[in-house]
């Protein structure tokens, strides 16, 4: 009995020495990240792994270069769904609402380009949709 709890405890502690050794797979995608657009901060993008996987919310912002100038007409904050991470690339869902139609999935990917520093853009969003540039903040 004495020599089984002896190699249980060796385990255990082998076990929790090798999960602080390396470190999590969605370190260097967990923070904030955030876009600028014509120097005006839009889109943020928040992501952790509290429950072991990654997730988040997005808040998309909507510009108007109307009067000459950008400015945010609008913000929806939406929860991440289906988040898929694929080497260098986060893809997700969020459901959003079309102007004078029901809602649907936009799918947007997050490509990294360097640390820290990401790709953004929405996969299904019609051929005017942008590629942003994210830093992340943390």
């Amino acid at each position: 009995m004495k020599c089984r709890d002896l190699i249980l405890a060796f385990t255990i502690t082998v076990a929790s020495f090798a999960a602080t050794a390396q470190p999590a797979a969605n370190d260097h995608w967990v923070g904030i990240w955030n876009a600028h657009v014509d120097g005006l901060p839009t889109n943020t993008l928040t992501l952790a792994a509290d429950t072991g996987e990654l997730g988040g919310t997005v808040v998309l912002d909507m510009l108007s270069d109307e009067g000459g100038r950008a400015h945010v007409i609008a913000s929806e904050p939406h929860v991440l769904m289906n988040p898929h991470l694929e080497g260098g690339t986060l893809t997700f869902q969020v459901r959003m609402n079309r102007p004078g139609a029901t809602k649907f999935l936009a799918t947007f990917e997050m490509k990294l380009t360097s640390p820290g520093i990401a790709d953004f853009h929405c996969l299904n969003c019609g051929a005017s949709a942008p590629v942003v540039e994210l830093t992340r903040a943390r």
